[in-house]
């Protein structure tokens, strides 16, 4: 029986417009209100947040659900509007990859995220979402402190194939972090703490309740997904997600012009209602 239903949010659960459809929206409510608990597992930042969690609506049972950002470098418990933990990498830790990575792609745009600020160095165009209060510009190297305690590093290398480019950032990582990407087809790579990954933090948080993979599902649709829908016992990848990633996973669910996240969900809650029965 599925007690957890983890989910990423663009392309799965919301769409260009950044809105959930109607039908997916009922059905995690439904979810929610029959005890499942929900986390939103997103590479997404805490500051993108407020308008997704808004079209929750005040009747969403907050109680069953968390919010992991940042490829889960932020746990933010939606019911008490709160980040309650943080899977951070120092400013000097980040201050050693940059220098590498600058060398190795000059002129590419670098930003670095914390809790209360963005430092941008390079040519970069605010999210419609930005908080552009929360930025700093500069060389990385002089605005970011050592102490600084960073959720994501980003690089963004214009004309570069996306595949590419993460293949060759993750050559000059190495060890030292992670890196991944979530945007279909954009050349940005997001670089976090070593290891971390939406796969770790989840298999943590179901492992805190006692919830096992064979009780979780979870749905995604680009590479940063794939150790998340690895994990649990019920991964599903969209239908219109990377091909790639379909390859990996194998289990495919209807795609998200077709509500295919509602579809599954409302399908697993009649299978759960006939157990109870």
């Amino acid at each position: 029986m599925i007690k957890l239903i983890a989910s990423d949010l663009d392309g799965t659960l919301i769409g260009s417009d950044f809105r959930f459809r109607p039908r997916t929206l009922q059905a995690l409510h439904a979810a929610a209100n029959a005890g499942v608990r929900i986390v939103f597992v997103t590479g997404r930042p805490l500051r993108w947040m407020e308008p997704v969690l808004a079209q929750l609506g005040q009747e969403w049972n907050g109680e069953n659900s968390f919010a992991f950002c940042s490829n889960g470098a932020v746990t933010y418990d939606i019911a008490r509007s709160q980040a309650v933990a943080t899977r951070t990498m120092s400013g000097s830790e980040v201050q050693a990859l940059h220098t590498d990575l600058e060398e190795a792609f000059p002129g590419a745009l670098y930003i670095a995220e914390t809790l209360e600020h963005v430092y941008v160095q390079g040519t970069y165009e605010p999210h419609v979402q930005e908080d552009t209060s929360k930025m700093v510009k500069g060389p990385l190297s002089q605005i970011l402190a050592p102490r600084a305690e960073v959720v994501k590093y980003l690089l963004f290398q214009g004309g570069a194939v996306p595949s590419n480019l993460l293949a060759q950032v993750q050559e000059v990582v190495g060890e030292r972090a992670s890196a991944t990407r979530s945007a279909p087809y954009q050349p940005l790579v997001e670089v976090a703490q070593r290891g971390l990954n939406k796969g770790r933090v989840l298999a943590d948080f179901a492992q805190s309740l006692g919830i096992a993979p064979d009780e979780v599902a979870a749905f995604g649709d680009m590479p940063n997904d794939f150790e998340m829908l690895d994990w649990a016992g019920h991964g599903y990848v969209m239908a219109s997600g990377l091909p790639e990633l379909k390859d990996r996973v194998g289990r495919i669910c209807p795609g998200f012009e077709e509500d295919g996240v509602a579809q599954t969900i409302e399908r697993m809650l009649t299978e759960r209602e006939g157990r109870q029965a």
